[in-house]
């Protein structure tokens, strides 16, 4: 059952939320022990429970400065166990499956002391932030370790292909928890690095669109009015880019995921391909919608996967919402050469317009502009667009000069017809 956090009083959060040790010190000791037991009710695994409750309370101090309430600290916590929990038996089982018949039973991690835990996680806390190339060479080196030293126990069997595989998914199970535990400095470092005056961009200004394919494979596809930062160095000091606007992004599978900054939250990609969308109008706002594979959702306080074919929508303040979907093909046809709008506001339609075909329109008044409006159109084709305007909206749209048009109501005209 869900373990129910230790009393905290007012003072004693607020020092937690403020940074300070002694307070972690004393969450740590007073919710160790009943995290760890419901770690243990999914692993039944004592050692490997508490490696997964420590994570999480890490991971809970890692995001303390946007914590409002202990009740918000205690959701986070359970989150973040679930969610560590889940991933480690996925982990065993994928191992267990490749291994086919001469898998061995997982062998349980001996438990340790508390006091032995808080040691562990008191030397996270002061050891410095580490470099990303540095950390990533010792991790391929350590793994190359473990690998062999697996390859070696079971070099009876003949089955090399399996032997790779298996060294693989131990690989990728011991990188997870450290990517896990650091993804906040990780994160810290990659907006640094994005908001330096010497980060890179590309853009595309209204009625434009193009491909860009990066140094390490990644494809971008910007939409239209769009920029795209990406570091100086990438993607040698950090593979993280940030979409102003609305870009497709195909990542391919590589050692290390991807990082996009959409709105206020961190897109991890990695084998998958997404559309992002934040517009200044957005409010820092996030629109995604996952093309292939998958990928994982961060922002400061909750992690969500997102799955081929689903959309979402978060909020600047954090608050993650199911995207309906009229919304989503108004914002996301344009991946497939198309404009499509059903039954949105005029209001919004021509926001999008002037967008991707450079078409500015004036409406004469603003009486109709809450009209809904069900249109499709080629993003190749202004006239198309503006003919389709006219019948979904029943609208008169007159050209006035180059990228330039007028509105008016044209229902009244037709109802006296």
């Amino acid at each position: 059952m869900p373990a129910s956090l230790a009393p905290m009083s007012p003072e004693l959060f607020a020092d937690f939320k403020a940074g300070k040790e002694n307070a972690l010190e004393q969450f740590f000791r007073a919710n160790f022990e009943a995290f760890t037991q419901e770690a243990n009710e999914k692993l039944e695994d004592l050692g490997g429970a508490q490696k997964v409750a420590a994570s999480a309370i890490l991971d809970a101090w890692d995001r303390r400065a946007k914590l409002e309430s202990v009740e918000q600290l205690g959701t986070l916590m359970h989150q973040a166990v679930n969610g560590e929990a889940a991933h480690e038996l996925r982990r065993r089982g994928a191992a267990q499956h490749m291994a086919g018949s001469h898998a061995k039973p997982h062998e349980p991690t001996p438990p340790e002391s508390l006091e032995q835990w808080w040691t562990k996680v008191s030397a996270v806390l002061h050891a410095p932030h580490p470099d990303a190339a540095e950390t990533a060479r010792k991790i391929a080196e350590q793994r190359r370790h473990d690998a062999a030293a697996h390859m070696k126990k079971v070099a009876g069997r003949k089955r090399p292909g399996v032997y790779v595989i298996v060294a693989l998914l131990a690989l990728v199970g011991a990188a997870v928890p450290l990517w896990y535990l650091n993804k906040g400095a990780v994160a810290t470092k990659a907006q640094q690095l994005l908001d330096k005056q010497d980060a890179k961009s590309m853009r595309s200004n209204d009625g434009q669109r193009g491909t860009v394919t990066m140094e390490d494979s990644v494809v971008v596809r910007l939409g239209s009015a769009t920029t795209v930062k990406y570091t100086k160095s990438y993607p040698l000091d950090a593979r993280a880019m940030q979409i102003v606007g609305v870009a497709a992004i195909k990542a391919p599978k590589l050692d290390s995921p991807l990082l996009v900054r959409v709105g206020n939250i961190w897109v991890l990609a990695s084998d998958a391909e997404f559309i992002g969308r934040s517009f200044a109008e957005d409010s820092s706002s996030a629109m995604l919608k996952v093309l292939s594979g998958s990928v994982t959702v961060q922002d400061e306080l909750e992690q969500k996967p997102l799955a081929a074919g689903q959309t979402m929508l978060v909020l600047s303040n954090g608050t993650f919402m199911d995207l309906d979907e009229a919304k989503a093909s108004l914002y996301f046809s344009w991946a497939d050469g198309q404009f499509v709008s059903s039954n949105q506001p005029l209001r919004k339609v021509l926001t999008e317009l002037k967008k991707w075909f450079a078409l500015s329109i004036a409406p004469k008044d603003s009486s109709f502009l809450d009209r809904p409006v069900s249109m499709t159109a080629p993003l190749d084709s202004t006239k198309i667009a503006i003919k389709a305007l006219e019948e979904g909206a029943a609208v008169k749209v007159t050209l006035v000069a180059a990228g330039r048009a007028t509105l008016v109501d044209n229902a009244k005209n037709v109802k006296q017809k």
